[in-house]
């Protein structure tokens, strides 16, 4: 990470890395989710717990299986996106190295009408997300890396969060966070295709309804944690049958400080 992204990241809780993906790399994976469109199913309705500003005609599109485990060359673009050195940098210097997968990835589609997410994060106490500065360094807790496969531009909905509010230090009002209240702090973050949000799980985040007609919101999601928590349930194994040294490394168990650390590129 150079010194801006360093800057940004702690300054707003997020990042957004434009082109990080070729057009060829973007049109690969959004061939592979349409040659998969029969395993894509729609979440029940509920994210927006009926706040009258996220409602929607239906539930957001999620892989029904682990597109790393999708045959070749369906599954090249998702194992792309999970160790590339723009991840490994940005997360060996926010989450230090040794950093695990978590959980994911997950496939956010949204349609025209598709219900948002209330704004949610960073409100309560949990020792697994977290963000603080130390000794010349940002420690962060469980972040995001979601990969862009079609533009998003202002107006459209989808990843909204509060800016900088990863180191608030007051409670928001519940009213505020269902956008029944505009007190003029949510941002809707605007990121082309190809382009990768990296963010942390205490912003406080969440998605508004996806409002282009002539274009799907879709979005692959990885989450990652610092090498020594977990938090959700540690994988059993790497499910990737020829995985590199380095998706391997990324699936381990949760350890003390100290694992070799992955390669990423220079800055």
């Amino acid at each position: 990470m150079n010194q801006r992204e360093k800057f940004l990241f702690d300054l707003n809780g997020y990042l957004v890395l434009e082109d990080v993906l070729s057009p060829d790399e973007v049109a690969a994976a959004n061939a592979a989710v349409e040659h998969h469109a029969d395993l894509i199913g729609n979440r029940d309705p509920g994210l927006s717990e009926d706040a009258v500003g996220l409602r929607g005609d239906e539930g957001r599109g999620e892989f029904q299986q682990n597109p790393l485990t999708f045959d070749r060359p369906w599954c090249d673009p998702f194992r792309r996106m999970l160790a590339h050195p723009r991840v490994i940098d940005v997360f060996n210097e926010v989450l230090g190295p040794g950093f695990r997968l978590d959980h994911g990835p997950v496939l956010i589609r949204m349609r025209h009408g598709t219900e948002g997410h209330r704004l949610h994060g960073g409100t309560t106490f949990d020792p697994s997300q977290f963000h603080h500065f130390a000794h010349g360094q940002v420690h962060a807790g469980l972040c995001v890396a979601a990969w862009q496969m079609t533009d998003v531009k202002d107006g459209d909905g989808g990843f909204a969060c509060i800016p900088g509010s990863h180191k608030a230090n007051y409670r928001p009002a519940v009213e505020m966070l269902r956008l029944e209240q505009d007190w003029g702090c949510v941002h809707q973050v605007v990121a082309g295709a190809g382009s990768v949000v990296f963010f942390n799980e205490a912003l406080i985040h969440g998605t508004l309804p996806w409002q282009p007609k002539d274009r799907e919101r879709r979005s692959m999601l990885f989450k990652y944690s610092p090498g020594f928590i977990s938090f959700g349930p540690p994988h059993e194994q790497c499910p990737i049958t020829d995985a590199t040294p380095e998706e391997k490394a990324l699936y381990a168990h949760p350890s003390r400080p100290g694992r070799t650390h992955l390669e990423g590129s220079e800055t």
